[in-house]
């Protein structure tokens, strides 16, 4: 990640990197208050946190997790980042690449010097496909973002029904079955014998569209546990520069382990990995997995007309598949696509219980319907189904912004 901060910067960039890093090396070492939903996840995160010192110095010195309202500091990521101010390859030589190999190594990891100092970010070109007469851009594999695509082509095959209940079947079995493409056929192209063409054609989807029963639920994918530390963020600049930018440790305070000194905790993206032989996700050496991560743009002709993503492991597709459908089937606002009614499919720590989370706003008929067809269907509460959604839309000299509602974290600034 950090060299791609610095490829981005060398391609793109305006700031000096002390610029760039001012306020966040001003927030880990003057601190910020512990809200309730960070107090909430660091009380979680002590469960896997209390196994490593250094973690627990960083977030519980005193054996407790900080209370809401708390200042949190973190004085070892300050001079982290005040060294990457120097040079961003700081990262991985040197001191803190050698604590991240020593940390790896006491937990029985085989991360390496050389490992560090060998990587290099790819510059790749998006993928592509188009709906109703938009382009829709994604991040290619190993990013999901193949499944929205798929999911899209899947649902231009025919219209999009009115009816609630009718409309979220519809979008839920294409996505089961763009999901279900993903797990047999996508894998790190560097890896695996790989027909992007051919698994986002439009012959695919109509082939793939054919097996959706409009009156019967088809069984949900396997497919492997997914966690919640992910944030995303969408820029437009005063030039039209648009970017859409996803990060994440995976699971919750990554595989919690700090690596002494540096304050840099480490991610446990290595579960998104599998041991079937027949997996184009197998875990291998040099290989990389199969990752939730996705951010898409929507383009009339060749100009960037919408950008926008969300936090939330496997829901992500599912979210993006609905904002999509939203502004483009619907003609909706930025905001009103974002705060319309949401689904979610699976739960996000358990992809065993195959519920179709609705949220309270469909109401109970639309989720009896959809119980006859053989969802097994629940109502939320009426602003529960993921959230921290944003979109920005470019109207001619306006940017308009737009931010959900739901519980998270997620706001609209404009200057």
């Amino acid at each position: 990640m950090v060299d791609a901060w610095r490829v981005a910067l060398d391609r793109h960039g305006s700031l000096p990197p002390a610029a760039l890093f001012e306020d966040a090396i001003g927030y880990a070492e003057h601190g910020f208050p512990v809200t309730a939903r960070l107090a909430r996840n660091l009380r979680e995160f002590l469960s896997i946190a209390r196994a490593h010192p250094a973690t627990m110095a960083v977030f519980a010195p005193d054996g407790r997790p900080p209370a809401e309202g708390t200042v949190l500091r973190q004085p070892d990521l300050a001079r982290t980042l005040r060294s990457l101010v120097q040079g961003l390859d700081a990262f991985y030589r040197g001191p803190i690449a050698a604590a991240i190999v020593q940390a790896s190594a006491q937990g029985g990891g085989l991360f390496s010097a050389r490992d560090l100092a060998e990587h290099r970010t790819d510059i790749l070109q998006p993928i592509s496909t188009t709906y109703r007469g938009w382009t829709v851009l994604e991040q290619p594999p190993v990013s999901q973002g193949v499944i929205l695509l798929v999911a899209l082509n899947i649902l231009e095959t025919s219209r999009l029904p009115d009816e609630p209940a009718a409309r979220v079947h519809q979008q839920v079995e294409a996505h089961k079955l763009a999901l279900d493409e993903r797990l047999r056929r996508v894998g790190d192209p560097r890896a695996s014998q790989l027909n992007l063409q051919d698994v986002l054609s439009k012959k695919r989807a109509h082939a793939l569209a054919a097996r959706i029963d409009r009156g019967r639920a088809a069984p949900l994918p396997l497919q492997p546990a997914g966690h919640a530390d992910t944030t995303y963020l969408c820029v437009v600049d005063a030039n039209r520069t648009v970017v859409s930018y996803i990060h994440s440790l995976y699971a919750g305070g990554g595989n919690g382990v700090v690596a002494d000194g540096t304050g840099i905790l480490l991610n446990n993206r290595m579960r998104c990995f599998n041991l079937e032989t027949d997996s184009p996700n197998q875990l291998a050496p040099g290989k990389r997995p199969m990752h939730t991560l996705n951010s898409w743009m929507l383009l009339r002709g060749d100009t960037p007309v919408v950008v926008g993503g969300t936090p939330g492991s496997f829901w992500q597709v599912q979210t993006n598949l609905q904002l999509i459908s939203n502004l483009v089937d619907h003609g909706m606002s930025a905001q009103a696509a974002v705060d319309a009614p949401r689904w979610t499919m699976g739960a996000p720590t358990s992809w065993s219980d195959s519920a179709l989370s609705l949220e309270g706003r469909f109401g109970e008929a639309a989720a009896a319907r959809l119980r006859g067809w053989g969802h097994t269907a629940r109502l939320l509460g009426s602003w529960q189904a993921g959230g921290a959604a944003q979109l920005i839309q470019l109207d001619g000299s306006m940017l308009i912004g737009a931010g959900d509602p739901r519980p998270g974290t997620s706001s609209v600034l404009g200057y």
